[in-house]
Formats: C-alpha cells, structure tokens, sequence
C-alpha cells in the first residue's frame, strides 16, 4: 500500500464521496439488492439492502464504498451511520450489520471493525478509531456488511471523517448498546434478588444430637451446595465428546466441571441421525452415557423441524402426498423415540414453529399434537418440550410472541402432552429490557407449563453490552418461578455456531461475560455456610435448592448426610 502524500488534516475531511456507493459486492453478491428510499430530512442517501438468502460468510455481501481522501497513521477517523430494521428472518428478530474500514484490496487489512443490530426504529452508529497505516485516496474503503440471514435493512447518513492525529478519539460521541433497564440502580434488580430468595431457597433445620440423642449445643454445621435444582447446561457435539485431541479433553473437563446438562446439538436431528447409522447411533450412546457417568441431565434436540430446508431433502417429494408425509414424520418420531427410550431426560419434540411451517400448513397444527403423543407412549418420564425463539419478540396481535402464544395454546387445548416450553433466548446488539423479559416470562407463565431458557447466547461485538446483558439476563430468569434452567447454545469459540459469544475463546481464556456466567451460579448463588447449634441443639440455614451435603462436627464426632432441599426441610445428624 502506498504511502499517502498529503499532510493529515487541519480540518475535518468527510473521505467518502457525496453519494455512497450502491453496488454490492462479495461472493454471493447476487444475494443482495439495493434500492433507493426517500429518506426524510434527517437520513439523506437513505437506501435499503434487501438480503435474500444467507451466504457462508456476513461479507459475501457487502456494500463497499473506496475513499476520497488520504489516511495517515495516527489520524483519527469516525464512521458514523443511521440504520433500521424493515424485516429480519434472525432468531433475535432484528437486522444486523457489519461495519469496517479496511485496505481496498489485498487481504483487505482491517483499520476498524464493529457489528450492530437494529430494530423497527431508525438507529444512529457512531465509532471513532486511530488509524494504525497510511492510505491514499482509493485505497481504504468503508464497507457495510449484510450477509447474516434474509433481512431488509434501511441505511442512511454514511460518513467516514478524518479529524487529523491531534483529536483525542475519546472526545467524539460512540455508540453506547444500552437496553431499558441498563441503568445501575434500576429498581427492578432488588425486586428480582427479593424473588430469587422467596423462588430458589428454602429453610433447612439441622438438629445435632448426640449418640443417645441428645442435644448437641455448640456443634460446628456446615451446609454446602452441590448441584442446584435450576439447570446449567450447554449444548455439546458428540465427536467433541469422545474425541482424543487436547482440545477435546479440555472440553469434556470444562464441560462436567461446570454444567449439570447437556443437550446435542446436531446429533439427534432429522439428517445426521439417519446418515449416522449403525456408526453414528453407537456415538450418541455413548456420549450419553458419558454425560450420564458424570452426572448432567440430557436433553434430546430435535425430533420433527417442521420445514423443508430443516429436513432431509428427500421429504420434500412428499409434498403434494399429505397421508404419505403424515406416514414418514411419525415413522420418524416413532423410530427415534423407541432407540433413545429411558436414556433422555428432556425431548425438544417440535422446533419453531413460528417460522417453519411447511408441515403444519399441509397436516394442520393438530399434527404436532400426534407426534407429542407418539414420543410421551414410547418416552414415559422424559419431559417433552415444544422449542422456538420469539416469546420476548414483540407485544399485541400479530407479534411473533402472540403468534407463538397462540401455538402454545392450540398445542394444550389438542392435549398434547406438553412439559415444558423451550425459549432459545439467543439475542443481539438489541437485547429487550428486563422489565419486558418478566412480562413476557408471567404471560407464559400462565398456561402452567415449566419454560427453561434452552439456547442462550448473545452475540455482538461491544464487550460491555454483552457481560451487562449477560448478567441482568440471568439476574431476571433466575428470579421468575416458572423458569427451570438456563442452557447456554455452546461454551467454547472453537466450537460455537455465533463464535464471539462463546464464555471461552479459542484459547480456553474465560471472557469477562463468561466468568459473570460462572460466578452468577458458583459463586453467588451458591450455598456455603457454617453455622454453631444453640441450646437445643439446632441451627438454621436458607440454602438454594438442590443437592445440598450437610456435616456436623463437635469433640472430634462427626456427622454428614447428602440430601435434596426443594422446600423448607428438617434434618437430625447423629454425631458419632
């Protein structure tokens, strides 16, 4: 790259031309489209991006805009850029977009780069940088990326200025990701402590007596949880399982270390349980009772994904044959639930619904009814869960959550066999507010079925948003009595569907909001007390619920027991 010949700039210089560039470029180009929009009097060259289809990669399509002015090393640079979302296919319900600044060509080195997400409402972005090598007119560009799922995103207001190197960065407005509810103090946190105390803890009585049953007075007791009754879980992939590389046993170390379930990601669906065979069904049986041998709970994932493109391509030649795709779906749910009887604790028998209908809009919705009866004969004790991501999406009639409300309901009222309601909870750079997360949480709540939280991550590239919503997210479900367990859709970067949202990176190095994960359960909402009996022996402790040891000791005598605390319990320890 050449080195720039002006001097750096006394003034401002805005380095894109007046009107942005409208051509998309990248590999799969030919999935995005542009048109121009009117804008209003505070977007000016509003256009929008229409992205048909995903591409591999968020940068096959891209909107790439080359400078007009020089950058020097040191300088200062602003991208700013208005942004709303006019329809998204992603599971968060929003539309994302890339930004970065980058050599025009090369491997197109990377001066800057940032992600945000958008919703219904025009969006201000505003990211200043240093710059880190010179570049002459032409040679850097700004590019907008938008290949991260069918969606329709309206742009406007795109500029790249250069300030010079004597403008501090820290002295121009940045984009802050904030959400209701952010704010330190928010009233709704001390309500939600006072509900995880009243919901998730229960009184334990221990009574310390003596060999012939007397009162021990003075004796030392401690109470120490185990396991909680609330799930941690994960999703996990079989080969990660039982594979032999360093990696791999990193994996399996911090997976039994730190969660009590596991659910498979891939292993289980439709496609790879069928091309597994013999082969790929003796993995999964062993991965279970690997999982089983270590004590995490498991969860099956997913038994009908009721769309064409979830399922093998072979299916869809059964389209116009209702009785013949009705026939193949319960084989399916019949096969698979009679292979894995008594081996799972929890089945997503039905996964979303709200967006893949191609088989209810043929059979009818009563059809989910049918297979949820097929897996309860053949699962008796495995809870059977319906799974979708929109219940924080949207409020009133015709919104994503009402629509999935509705399933819900038609789901109970053809007495479908539903325990449990399963909310993917996967989340962007526009996370809702907790206070709506509750309301949605208590309208759910209210058909009586057990919801877990069953594939959360949160995927933006501001580290700040990411530990804030991390921590008021668990914060507000851990505190909802209807909410059974959060399962987190991955743990490690080396092997996470949305990478940047994983708790551990590639390295195996905690991120700051994967510690907030693990501290939340292990360390403060955990229990480790001691307590000294009183004159009557007796002491008195309010434990999360769970699996709890419990150990007494006074003069040398010892006791302990090992019990499970889902409610207000006494206990007697005989010292011996």
């Amino acid at each position: 790259m050449a080195v720039a010949a002006a001097t750096a700039a006394a003034e401002p210089i805005d380095l894109l031309p007046a009107q942005p560039s409208t051509t998309i470029a990248g590999a799969e180009a030919a999935a995005g489209r542009v048109t121009p929009t009117a804008g209003d009097a505070g977007h000016r060259h509003a256009f929008r991006v229409i992205t048909s289809r995903k591409p591999p990669y968020p940068w096959n399509v891209s909107l790439p805009t080359p400078t007009t002015g020089s950058i020097r090393a040191g300088d200062t640079l602003h991208l700013t850029y208005s942004a709303r979302r006019i329809a998204s296919s992603h599971e968060t319900g929003e539309a994302q977009v890339d930004a970065v600044v980058e050599e025009s060509g090369g491997d197109h080195r990377k001066l800057m780069e940032c992600s945000h997400s958008f919703t219904g409402d025009w969006a201000d972005v505003s990211v200043p940088f240093r710059a880190d090598k010179d570049a002459a007119a032409g040679e850097a560009q700004a590019a907008l990326r938008f290949g991260f799922a069918p969606q329709e995103v309206e742009v406007a207001n795109l500029a790249l200025i250069n300030h010079g190197p004597n403008v501090d960065p820290a002295g121009l407005a940045r984009t802050i990701s904030r959400y209701p509810g952010s704010e330190p103090g928010a009233a709704w946190r001390d309500a939600a402590r006072t509900r995880i105390d009243r919901v998730r803890r229960a009184g334990l009585t221990v009574t310390v007596v003596d060999a012939d049953g007397r009162p021990v007075p003075g004796a030392r007791v401690h109470v120490g949880l185990e396991r909680h009754a609330f799930a941690i879980g994960t999703c996990v992939r079989a080969d990660r399982i039982l594979g032999t590389t360093p990696d791999d046993e990193r994996y399996r170390e911090t997976l039994a270390r730190h969660f009590t379930k596991a659910v498979f990601e891939n292993d289980l669906k439709w496609e790879p349980w069928e091309e597994g065979g013999d082969e790929g069904r003796d993995r999964v049986m062993r991965t279970i009772r690997w999982l089983r041998d270590r004590g995490l709970s498991v969860r099956g994932h997913v038994i009908v994904w009721p769309s064409w493109r979830a399922s093998p391509p072979w299916l869809k030649k059964l389209e116009r044959d209702p009785a013949g795709l009705r026939a193949e779906i319960e084989r399916r749910v019949d096969g698979q639930t009679r292979t894995l009887a008594g081996l799972l604790d929890e089945w997503d028998v039905v996964n979303e619904n709200y967006a893949h209908t191609d088989f209810t809009d043929i059979l009818g919705r009563d059809a989910m009814a049918d297979w949820f009866r097929i897996a309860a004969r053949n699962s008796p004790g495995t809870r059977l869960f319906y799974n979708d991501y929109v219940m924080f999406q949207g409020d009133g009639p015709g919104s994503p959550s009402d629509t999935l409300l509705g399933i819900l309901r038609d789901l109970k009222a053809s007495g479908a066999p539903l325990g449990g309601i399963g909310e993917q909870a996967h989340f962007g750079g526009n996370p809702p507010g907790p206070v709506e997360v509750l309301a949605k949480l208590d309208r759910f709540g209210e058909l009586g079925v057990p919801i877990q939280i069953t594939e959360f991550d949160i995927d933006t590239a501001d580290a700040d948003l990411q530990l804030a919503w991390t921590k008021d997210f668990l914060l507000t479900v851990f505190s909802h009595p209807a909410v059974t367990g959060v399962v987190s859709w991955g743990f490690w970067e080396g092997e996470h569907w949305k990478p940047r949202a994983a708790f551990w990176d590639r390295g195996w190095a905690i991120r700051p909001h994967g510690r907030a994960f693990l501290d939340f359960f292990e360390k403060e909402w955990t229990t480790d007390e001691t307590a000294i009996s009183d004159a009557a022996g007796r002491c008195t402790v309010r434990a999360f619920k769970g699996r709890l040891r419990i150990e007494a000791e006074s003069d040398g005598r010892r006791a302990g027991e090992t019990m499970s605390l889902d409610r207000d319990e006494r206990v007697t320890l005989r010292l011996r």
